[in-house]
Order: structure tokens, then C-alpha cells, then sequence
């Protein structure tokens, strides 16, 4: 879990468009913490964000860096006076141009966006691969029960003709209790079989719905 502490402090100078954009993939990365946007307009759109976030805002560079810490300084002020000025007093924050921090976060979008893509085909391959054990297993499952039914009508047969050979069908009587309790477990054996393909189906879905989330 981030901490305060390990958070990067992020100053932004500059309350244009692009200004808000990072803005607001700053305030919603976990390893990031905003402190204060400044432009001379307080109605600049990164100002206006800011303040319904409740970021400080400022409208002089000089209040900000002296006032409050940053480990970084995005500078889309779009002035060589005041990338001179926080070059000259950022301490120990770096200062970053707006357009550098806008190519390395599309190179970050751009790689999470690959990584993505194969995360969709690993999980698309793994979920066919489930549904088509699955479909083996059912018939085999179908199979096991049909056996088992025509198992336990043969042993009802064989009971009951062995009850009408009287003394002489005594051990066939053995045999046919015999097969009727094979059949018994066999159909007990396919019930935990569905269960199991049951859950198989269970998380086939639930790959399904995170497949929906990666897209």
C-alpha cells in the first residue's frame, strides 16, 4: 500500500488543456500526489480541476516553490523566464517539460496497452481451452451415467429373476447387489463430476468478465 511518504509530490506550472490531462492522470496514480498547479489565470482549466480537487492553486510560480515541496516540477508555463526561474530555485525537484511528461506517459499507455492485449489473448486461449475440456469431460460424464442407469436396471432384472430361482439364485442374488451398488457409486461418481464442471464453468465466466474489463 502507498503511503503519503512514498508518494513523488507533483507541482504543475501551466493551467492549460494539456495541464489538466496530466492533472488528472496524477491525481489518479497511486504513486502520485499533486500539491499545487499555477497560472496566472485562476480559471485556467488545470486551475479550475485543481480546485474542485482540492489542490492549491496559485497564480506565481515564486509562491510555489517557495511555500511547498515537490519532487517535480512539470513546466508547461510555455516560458524560457519561467523555465529559467524553477530551473534556477526547484531545489531538489526536477523540472520536467510539459511535453516530456506527455511522451513518457504515451510510452507507459502505449506499453500498459500491450501488455493488455496479451494479457486478453493468454486469458482467451486459457478459456478455450477450459471450454473445450469441459465439453470432453460432459460427454464423458453423459457416458458415465448412461452406464450407470442401464448397471442398476440390469442388477433390478437380475434381482428379481434371482428371487424366482428361489435356493438356486442365492448367488446371483450376491452378484446382482454387487452390480446395483457399482452402479450406485458410478452415479455418485458423475454427481461430483458435474459439480467439478460446474466450477469449471463458474471460473470460464469469470475469465470471460475479466477479458470484458481488459478491453
Amino acid at each position: 500500500m502507498e503511503t503519503s511518504e512514498s508518494k513523488k509530490r507533483v507541482g504543475i506550472v501551466g493551467g492549460g488543456e494539456k495541464s489538466k490531462s496530466l492533472l488528472e492522470i496524477f491525481h489518479k496514480c497511486k504513486g502520485a500526489e499533486p500539491v499545487y498547479v499555477v497560472d496566472p489565470d485562476a480559471n485556467a482549466p488545470a486551475m479550475t480541476l485543481a480546485m474542485r480537487l482540492g489542490i492549491k492553486t496559485l497564480t506565481k510560480p515564486e509562491m510555489a516553490v517557495k511555500n511547498f515541496a515537490a519532487d517535480i516540477i512539470l513546466d508547461a508555463s510555455e516560458s524560457a523566464e519561467t523555465a529559467d526561474f524553477l530551473h534556477k530555485n526547484r531545489g531538489t525537484a526536477q523540472v520536467i517539460s510539459l511535453n516530456a511528461a506527455l511522451l513518457f506517459i504515451a510510452i507507459i499507455e502505449e506499453n500498459r496497452n500491450k501488455a493488455n492485449d496479451q494479457v486478453f489473448t493468454d486469458l482467451s486461449s486459457v478459456r478455450q481451452e477450459i471450454d473445450r475440456n469441459t465439453r470432453d469431460v460432459s460427454k464423458t460424464l453423459h457416458g458415465i451415467e448412461k452406464i450407470s442407469n442401464e448397471l442398476e436396471v440390469l442388477a433390478i432384472n437380475a434381482g428379481i429373476q434371482a428371487s424366482r430361482a428361489g435356493e438356486f439364485g442365492k448367488g446371483f442374488a450376491v452378484v446382482a447387489g454387487e452390480v446395483k451398488s457399482t452402479a450406485r457409486v458410478a452415479r455418485d461418481l458423475a454427481g461430483d463430476i458435474d459439480r467439478v464442471i460446474s466450477e469449471i464453468s463458474s471460473m470460464s465466466n469469470r475469465i470471460e468478465q475479466s477479458l470484458k474489463k481488459v478491453l
